[in-house]
């Protein structure tokens, strides 16, 4: 397996939980909280939304600035 072959299967495994993550909530109530309400929860306070805001901005940079 060729390093570009593990990583775009670790695109889509990433890619595919994040679609389970999402859907999931709406089809098994009260397993775990929709989405939007865990990042509304996750960025309520200006230090947790400015860190989120360097992550992804490091993200950014370093995997998608080609």
């Amino acid at each position: 397996m060729t390093l570009r072959t593990l990583t775009v299967v670790v695109f889509i495994l990433m890619g595919t939980i994040a679609v389970v993550l999402v859907v999931l909530p709406y089809l098994r109530r009260g397993a775990l909280a929709p989405a939007g309400e865990t990042f509304t929860r996750l960025t309520r306070t200006r230090p947790a939304r400015l860190a989120f805001v360097l992550v992804w901005a490091w993200l950014g940079w370093h995997f998608l600035a080609r």
